[in-house]
């Protein structure tokens, strides 16, 4: 298959995904090679529910857990700046009625021995404001389901993560950083990141987002969702199943666990300037990133990252490759494949079906690695 066809055949891959799954409404897909030599941009359906305006491949979409790598990246930036570590204990930033109480797991208190990194890389054992169900009780994502848009800040997170649900394990022992492979993965961890931001540098999250990251890194297209030009397209529409998400409070909630706006273009400018450390200092800043934890088959965390690697029984003729990046709740994806050097973004704009945008990556990228260039 030459170029051409490839971009054809990647093109009819979003046209049937709109029109043989009565929940995508919306997709837009970005692959280029780390060599250069192939890089295309695909979009299909509708921007808008109840507007004709198409959906394009710069339309802005939410990025939702994808903002994890923003948060993660610039907590590592000001540890290379000498601005906090990893091993400091949350108490060191956040007010005592934050911290007091905030884990407590089979009678003992371990809330003064949380650090950085026990959030950074979800080995926290906190639970997960976001998912979590309490006893008898609806998740916050249920509460959006079944009530409609609401929000939250980071005293509710806290509320919630106290009184409403019980972590998983206690905080990994400093002893066992590179040889625990033990992560929950917990929105709550993000939420208090971003509260150490803010601490640290004494500025609003955006600010801090705009100065590490989207400016450094030419990304004029990416911003903390209602911090952006007023002017400029609203993000596309994301959808439960076949009925239409409109979270703008919660979206603005999500803040630094899932709260960025961006593009297939910024996307992928970004994870290529992450994953060639261009974003750091220091070059061993993006070693210590890649510690992986296993969360749930088949992701494994590393410091703000993911890494999804499926065993060769899954596929016995033709080896899997590995992706490395981060997902998102929305169906939003932003990997690079060791195979090919291969890079891949996009979102589906669905929450509901998880599993549906790996088996595309994973499907895409083989089609890619087919394609002599």
């Amino acid at each position: 298959m030459n170029i051409t066809g490839l971009e054809q055949r990647l093109q009819d891959e979003l046209d049937t995904l709109v029109e043989k799954n009565a929940d995508v409404f919306n997709p837009v897909l970005g692959i280029s090679t780390r060599s250069g030599d192939f890089n295309w941009r695909g979009a299909a359906g509708i921007a808008y529910a109840g507007e004709a305006i198409p959906m394009e491949v710069n339309t802005p979409i939410f990025i939702a857990s994808i903002t994890k790598m923003y948060t993660a990246g610039a907590i590592l930036i000001l540890v290379e700046r000498d601005l906090l570590s990893l091993s400091d204990p949350l108490s060191k930033y956040l007010p005592e009625s934050l911290i007091s109480g905030l884990h407590k797991f089979r009678g003992h208190d371990y809330s003064q021995q949380l650090t950085i990194y026990h959030l950074i890389s979800q080995t926290s054992g906190l639970p997960d404001y976001f998912m979590g169900r309490p006893r008898g009780g609806e998740s916050v994502l249920d509460r959006l389901v079944s009530d409609g848009d609401f929000g939250w800040d980071i005293d509710q997170v806290v509320e919630i993560t106290k009184n409403s649900l019980e972590p998983k394990f206690p905080p990994e022992a400093e002893n066992e950083i590179h040889t625990s492979k033990q992560a929950f993965y917990s929105d709550t961890n993000y939420q208090l990141l971003g509260a150490i931001l803010e601490s640290v540098l004494m500025r609003p999250l955006h600010e801090i987002y705009s100065e590490l990251i989207t400016e450094p890194l030419q990304l004029s297209s990416t911003y903390l969702h209602g911090y952006g030009d007023p002017e400029a397209p609203a993000p596309a529409n994301i959808y439960y199943k076949n009925v239409p998400f409109c979270l703008d409070k919660a979206f603005t909630s999500f803040g630094p666990d899932g709260g960025i706006v961006s593009t297939i273009d910024d996307s992928l400018n970004f994870l290529r300037a992450y994953l060639e450390g261009r974003l750091f200092e220091n070059p061993g800043t993006l070693e210590r990133i890649m510690n992986w934890k296993k969360i749930f088959f088949p992701l494994q965390y590393g410091l703000g990252l993911m890494r999804i690697k499926m065993p060769r029984i899954f596929s016995p003729f033709t080896a899997s490759p590995e992706l490395i990046g981060h997902s998102g709740a929305t169906s939003a994806f932003l990997f690079q494949s060791d195979q090919g050097g291969i890079l891949i973004g996009g979102t589906l704009n669905q929450v509901d079906n998880q599993a549906r945008p790996v088996r595309l990556m994973l499907k895409l990228v083989n089609l890619v690695n087919q394609t002599q260039f």
